[in-house]
C-alpha cells in the first residue's frame, strides 16, 4: 500500500459531507481510490497530543461559569436525552452553551472566507441538508457526497457517512478546515478569529470558564444540534400512542410492508405480507436507524468494476478492511426523508419512489453487497404504500426563522448577517494552494 497522500479536493461525508481527503493505492486492481480519513484536530502532528495547545483546550475557571442546566422535553416518539447515554458526560446540556452554539452554528466567520456557516449545508428549512445532490462550500467548490442531515443526530453511535467521526463534537470540528467546505487553514485560525469577537470571548467565560477554544466551540455547536435538530410527533408517533386513526389505510398498509405490526386495537385488516419490503432489516430503532454500514450498490462502477467511493472501508484502520465494507455507508434515519432527498451518501436517488424501486430490484449488483440485498417483488401498489409510510415519518420540526441568532458585533462594531449563508455559494476563482498547507 502506498503512503498516504494529501489532496486539495475532498471526499466524505460531514457538513458538506466530508473532512480529509486522501489517495490510497489498493491492491485489487492496483487502482487509486479518493477516500478520506477523519481528522483529528486534537492530535497535530507538530504537536504532543497528551498536552494540547491552549487554543485547542484550557482548563476551566469555575469562577467564571455563569450558567444553567438546560431541560430538554422531546418529541412523542423519541427516546429522552438521558446523560452519559444521549448526552456525553464530558458536554452536558446547558442553556448558555445552547445560545452560544446556535450563534456559532450560523456565524459566517467561521469559514475562511466569512461567507459559509455549518448552516450553508446544514439548513433547517431544507431537512437540516442543503437540498443539493451533493454539496456546495466555500468559492462554489463541490464535492462528491450529500451533507447528511441533522435530524436526531443526538442518537447517533458515530457521524458523517462513513462512520469516521464517533460524535458531533468530533463531527463539528472537520468541516471547518476543509479546503472545500468552510476552507480555514488550520483550526487555530478559526478560534483567533472567534477570540477577536468581545461576544464571544464573554460568552466562553460564562459557558466554559475559558477564553474561546477548539473544544468549546465543538461542544457548543454539538449542543445546539443536539437539542434543535430533534424532529417526532410524527403521525406514526401518534398512531404508536394509540391514535389508531392517525395513520391512513395506505400508510398502515405500508407499515406492515416496512416491517412493523399494527396496534393490537386496530382492527384494519392490511392483506400484506408482514416485513416483504425488508426496511426493518436496517432502518430499527426509535430513530429508524442500525447505525450500521451497508453496500446497496449505489457509487458502484460496472465498466472499470470499483467503486467510486470506497465509503466505510476508507476509515477503517489498517487489519480491520475488509471486502464487505467496500461501498457501505451508514444507514440514515428514516425520519422526515421526505425533507431530506435527493438521497443516498451521493444524491444520485431523487425521490423516495426511487429509494424503493432500487430496493425492490435488490440494489446494484458488485462483489460487496449486503447479503439482504434482494429482490422485494414488491407490486406498484405495494412500493406506493411503502413510500406512503416513510411520509407519515415526518414529524415536527424547527424553522430556520425560529433558530436564527442576532449575531455578536465584531470588534469594529459590524454584525455579519446570518441569512446571507444561507444561499448556496457561488463558483468563484480561487488561486490554489500547495497541498502541504492542508
Amino acid at each position: 500500500m502506498q503512503p498516504l497522500k494529501r489532496l486539495w479536493t475532498l471526499t466524505v461525508p460531514g457538513l458538506l459531507l466530508l473532512s480529509g481527503a486522501v489517495v490510497v493505492e489498493r491492491a485489487i486492481n492496483a487502482s487509486p481510490l479518493v477516500a478520506t480519513v477523519q481528522d483529528e484536530p486534537n492530535k497535530p502532528a507538530d504537536e504532543d497530543p497528551a498536552s494540547p495547545p491552549e487554543f485547542f483546550w484550557q482548563r476551566s475557571d469555575p469562577s467564571l461559569i455563569q450558567d444553567e442546566p438546560l431541560t430538554v422535553v422531546v418529541p412523542k416518539g423519541l427516546p429522552p436525552l438521558t446523560p452519559k447515554v444521549v448526552v456525553p458526560a464530558h458536554n452536558p446540556l446547558t442553556k448558555g452553551k445552547y445560545e452560544l452554539g446556535r450563534q456559532l452554528y450560523f456565524d459566517p466567520r467561521l469559514s475562511g472566507n466569512g461567507e459559509v456557516s455549518c448552516a450553508t449545508c446544514h439548513n433547517p428549512d431544507k431537512g437540516w441538508s442543503d437540498g443539493g445532490k451533493v454539496s456546495t462550500g466555500i468559492h462554489g467548490q463541490t464535492g462528491n457526497r450529500s451533507a447528511p442531515t441533522v435530524f436526531n443526530t443526538a442518537y447517533g453511535k458515530s457521524m458523517f457517512w462513513d462512520g469516521r467521526s464517533p460524535s458531533l463534537e468530533g463531527q463539528a470540528q472537520g468541516p471547518i478546515v476543509n479546503p472545500i467546505e468552510m476552507g480555514m487553514p488550520k483550526h487555530e485560525n478559526v478560534v483567533r478569529k472567534i477570540r477577536e469577537i468581545p461576544g464571544y470571548n464573554q460568552q466562553f467565560e460564562k459557558v466554559f470558564g475559558t477564553k474561546p477554544t477548539l473544544d468549546g466551540i465543538a461542544k457548543a455547536i454539538a449542543t445546539f444540534e443536539r437539542v434543535a435538530a430533534l424532529s417526532g410527533n410524527s403521525k406514526f408517533d401518534k398512531y404508536n400512542g394509540g391514535e389508531n386513526d392517525a395513520l391512513s389505510e395506505s400508510e398502515k398498509r405500508g407499515m406492515v410492508l416496512f416491517g412493523l405490526r399494527l396496534n393490537a386495537d386496530d382492527e384494519f385488516a392490511p392483506g400484506v405480507e408482514l416485513q416483504k419490503a425488508k426496511c426493518t432489516l436496517c432502518h430499527v430503532g426509535a430513530n429508524f436507524t442500525d447505525e450500521q454500514y451497508h453496500n446497496l450498490g449505489i457509487g458502484w462502477n460496472e465498466e472499470k468494476q470499483k467503486f467510486d467511493d470506497p465509503g466505510r472501508w476508507a476509515p477503517e484502520p489498517i487489519g480491520q478492511k475488509s471486502d464487505a465494507s467496500l461501498g457501505a455507508f451508514k444507514t440514515p434515519t428514516v425520519r422526515n426523508a421526505a425533507l431530506t432527498g435527493p438521497y443516498m451518501h451521493d444524491g444520485s436517488l431523487k425521490t423516495l419512489e426511487d429509494v424503493v424501486e432500487h430496493y425492490n430490484k435488490g440494489g446494484t449488483p458488485n462483489p460487496s453487497l449486503d447479503v439482504d440485498m434482494k429482490p422485494l417483488k414488491l407490486t406498484p401498489q405495494e412500493s406506493a404504500d411503502v413510500v406512503a409510510f416513510m411520509k407519515a415519518l415526518t414529524g415536527e420540526v424547527k424553522t430556520t426563522a425560529e433558530l436564527l441568532p442576532t449575531l455578536p458585533s465584531d470588534a469594529d462594531g459590524k454584525v455579519p448577517d446570518p441569512r446571507a449563508a444561507l444561499s448556496t455559494p457561488k463558483k468563484k476563482a480561487v488561486q490554489a494552494e500547495p497541498h502541504a498547507a492542508r
